[in-house]
């Protein structure tokens, strides 16, 4: 069903991918070393990694980026521990599926020379696949290292992260950078895109006749609007409509993705400084370029603010997904971002 909140586990579940999904399964099935699902939050990345996931057969293992702390570590044993026991493994939360506590990596001391005999008893367990979701949260330069160590050194493993466009091009992947650790390796990127309005309302139509709710267009246009094509904001929606059949469902949903998105946002800034800076530019950032977006900036802040600092501001909110670029103009890349940024203090 379109409207079940967890990240789908079946390709029937999952509305209008097929190209991304298919191109996933093409890189896989041509060996590729590191695939890459970029996009920013709420565009499906996670359930076209579940779905794949759990249709492959080979040894995997899934590494949620939120739990790691040393990804050279913490990968290298969990993809270890896989080709040893021989068996799939979840390390982190993928809801609706059994969760594996990580704890067994954090023990491993790993010396030259259990590096080696950890690399040997891998490269002769066969093909293994690694979903490492949320990639951006990692330290990626560390997360880097073991990709290219992997990519060079035990070619029966193949990656395949998730992040947002930014922090996962530049930070992880490293495609601008000559002193990169990946700067020139075959990577295999996967954009993810918001729904247009078409398909938005396709994929809402058919989410509400799979749940017998008889809706108004009018209703489904104005949350398409408001809630601009992402596909979990519209599976909220979907989920409050035509599931809990609440009348009150947008305003609802509204209040629910708001409350998501200022709690991330707030967890964003409490690592950052100048945070002032920060929601100036969510204030402001509707398609305009970085020399009006600064200007603007400056007359809410009452000071113009330094261009390197701006800058700087810029391109984190950008790395973390909060601000997109688009033909060298910026927007708030989620309108629930923007609410909730009005909030923050």
């Amino acid at each position: 069903m379109y409207f079940t909140l967890e990240p789908k586990k079946e390709k029937k579940d999952f509305f209008n991918y097929n190209y991304e999904y298919g191109e996933l399964k093409k890189a896989l099935h041509d060996g590729e070393h590191i695939v890459a699902i970029i996009g920013v939050r709420r565009v499906g990345k996670t359930s076209l990694l579940n779905i794949v996931y759990n249709e492959i057969k080979q040894i995997k293992v899934w590494i949620d980026g939120r739990i790691i702390n040393d990804p050279k570590r913490e990968i290298f044993s969990a993809i270890y521990e896989v080709a040893k026991s021989g068996k799939s493994k979840i390390f982190g939360k993928i809801d609706s599926l059994n969760i594996s506590a990580f704890g067994f990596g954090m023990d491993v001391k790993v010396g030259p020379q259990s590096t080696l005999e950890m690399e040997r008893k891998i490269s002769s367990a066969g093909s293994i696949k690694v979903f490492i979701d949320e990639a951006q949260r990692m330290d990626p330069l560390k997360l880097a290292d073991i990709l290219s160590y992997f990519y060079d050194r035990v070619p029966n493993v193949s990656f395949i992260i998730s992040g947002s466009e930014l922090g996962l091009v530049e930070e992880i992947l490293g495609e601008y950078d000559a002193e990169h650790p990946l700067y020139g390796r075959h990577i295999v990127k996967i954009r993810m895109e918001r729904l247009d309005k078409n398909n938005a309302m396709d994929f809402l139509m058919g989410g509400f006749s799979q749940t017998d709710t008889k809706i108004r267009a009018a209703e489904i246009n104005e949350a398409i609007k408001e809630l601009d094509g992402l596909i979990g904001w519209l599976t909220l929606f979907g989920h409050e409509r035509g599931v809990l059949k609440n009348r009150d469902a947008l305003n609802k949903t509204i209040e629910i993705a708001k409350s998501i998105a200022g709690s991330e946002l707030v967890h964003f800034l409490k690592k950052s400084k100048n945070r002032k800076i920060y929601l100036a530019i969510l204030h402001n950032a509707h398609g305009i370029r970085w020399t009006e977006l600064r200007l603007v900036c400056g007359r809410e802040l009452e000071k113009l603010p330094n261009p390197s600092v701006f800058s700087f501001a810029l391109e984190r909110l950008a790395t973390y997904s909060f601000i997109e670029k688009i033909n060298d103009k910026y927007y708030v890349a989620d309108p629930l971002t923007f609410k909730a940024s009005l909030s923050v203090h």
